[in-house]
């Protein structure tokens, strides 16, 4: 947890005002920066509060992690509702229990030009995201094969799977 969260916590999260001319640091948020000092004032108040210091999913140094949703994309879990961070009192502590059970995915991958906007973004659970991530063959390395014909035809074995699950 952030060194900022505790604090948070028990400060709320208003904190003080203060004029920030200008847009929101995500190039596909063209909102007013926020009115709040702290973490994340270069972005707009509705950005500032998903940052992970105020209990959000949200990370400065990972821009895509604003694209972060509640449920799987793909099979609709919810985290919150999971057993166990049911079990856990404190708000949260479940919140970054359950924020931490989904991943964001690139549908495009980065090393392939895709963006951190939100239309190139999905959020997975971790089951999800580990079978599209075998199927894509990115958990993969090349070192593993004796050459580079058996690497590629153990990767187009699983390219139809990959397709017709995650399109």
């Amino acid at each position: 947890m952030s060194k900022h969260f505790f604090e948070r916590v028990t400060l709320g999260y208003a904190g003080t005002k203060r004029i920030q001319i200008g847009c929101c640091s995500l190039p596909w948020c063209g909102n007013r920066k926020s009115k709040y000092k702290g973490v994340g004032q270069s972005y707009c108040v509705t950005h500032q509060q998903m940052l992970r210091e105020y209990g959000g999913p949200a990370r400065v140094d990972r821009p895509y992690s604003f694209n972060k949703k509640r449920t799987c994309d793909f099979c609709g879990k919810d985290p919150w509702q999971h057993n166990k961070v049911i079990e856990i009192d404190d708000p949260y502590v479940r919140d970054r229990v359950a924020w931490g059970m989904l991943i964001v995915d690139h549908i495009k991958a980065q090393k392939d030009g895709g963006g951190d906007y939100p239309d190139n973004c999905q959020t997975l659970c971790l089951d999800c995201n580990q079978i599209k991530s075998t199927l894509a063959f990115d958990t993969m390395p090349k070192s593993l094969y004796k050459n580079n014909i058996q690497y590629k035809k153990s990767k187009k074995l699983l390219q139809p799977y990959l397709k017709k699950l995650f399109g």
